[in-house]
Parts: structure tokens; sequence; C-alpha cells
């Protein structure tokens, strides 16, 4: 796949294959962009924080990945590739607009472009926030009771054993398998949402 600077853009396809793309290339494309589709979109709107300009340049950035995608030899790294179309179409969108905002030099757009790119694992990591307390209210009542006492502040695990009635070593052990349960339900839920 030859990849230009700008886009990531691979050669032309042919005309067949453009107008009837294989079933294959559907698949594939469907399902890396709408795993990365919300860290894109929450990239755009760092670079154009109207949301109405930001779905427009989204849905842009979409057919132009679309047209650019080769089902062959797709990108490495989906998301960065998605970042650079999305980034050369804001600059796109700012060239057409008459707006005063949207006359921000090149060089401070690609400063917050990269500031935007770089928070990706922030972003990770509110997704993971928030899976945990999702998977935390899946628990049964005497579960979250037992980590409600144990995270209390100022709370040890000693103290939760003389609040419970149980021992110290038991303690522990419902905290572990309480822990390992969480763990497995985030996973299964960041992996169903496909940000895993």
């Amino acid at each position: 796949m030859a990849v230009d600077a700008d886009y990531g853009s691979v050669s032309p396809a042919e005309p067949d294959e453009a107008d009837h793309p294989t079933p294959d290339k559907n698949r594939l494309f469907l399902r890396l962009f709408l795993q990365n589709q919300r860290r894109l979109y929450a990239y755009v709107l760092t670079l154009l924080p109207n949301r109405a300009d930001a779905d427009d340049v989204l849905q842009e950035t979409s057919l132009t990945m679309w047209d650019k995608f080769d089902a062959t030899e797709p990108p490495t790294e989906f998301l960065a590739w998605a970042r650079r179309v999305a980034y050369h179409k804001v600059l796109d969108f700012n060239k057409k607009s008459n707006r005063a905002q949207a006359r921000l030099s090149q060089i401070f757009l690609k400063r917050i472009a990269e500031t935007a790119a770089g928070q990706a694992d922030a972003l990770k990591l509110d997704e993971r926030r928030d899976a945990l307390a999702t998977c935390i209210e899946k628990l049964p009542g005497t579960d979250r009771d037992l980590l409600t006492r144990r995270f209390a502040d100022g709370a040890t695990t000693q103290s939760t054993s003389e609040q419970v009635g149980r021992s110290v070593d038991a303690v522990y052990k419902a905290l572990a398998k309480v822990r390992e349960a969480l763990m497995q339900c985030v996973q299964k839920t960041l992996t169903q949402e496909g940000r895993a």
C-alpha cells in the first residue's frame, strides 16, 4: 500500500473495486472504524469545539478513510491514521470557513492536535473508570458493602474484619475474589464495547 504524507492514502483503486467493495473490506473497515469512532470524534472535538462542525468533519473524514482504505494492507495503527486524515479535514474545513475562530494558525492547530493525540491514554483511563463503576454496580450487595467498608477513609482490613464479623484472612480472600471479578467484568465490558 503506497501511503502519502497527508492522508495515508493508497494508490487509486481499480474502478471495479472502488465501485463494488468486497465484503471483507466492508467488514474490516467497519470493525476498525467502530472500535475507534469515539476516540476519533473526541479528537475532532478538541480541534473544532462546535459539535455541528465536528460532526460534519467526522463524516468527511470517514468518507475519505473509506475511499483510501485498503483491506489487503490495512493501516497498522488505524487510530493514528484516522487522526491524520481528520487533522487534514479540519484544516480543509478551516480554509473554507469564514469564522474568526476558524482562523487559527496552522502551527497552533498542529500543537492542539498533537496534545489531543497524546491524551489518548487518559481517554482509555476514563473508559476503564466508567466500566469499573458499571461493574461495581453489578456486584452482589454483600460484595459492594465489603468494598465500601474496606475502602472507607481510615479503614483497614483489620477494622473491616471486625465490622463484618469475619477473620482478617477471610476478608483478604473475599476482597481478592471481588477484585478478580471486577477485573474480568471491566475487561469484558471494554471488549464488548470495542475499547479494550
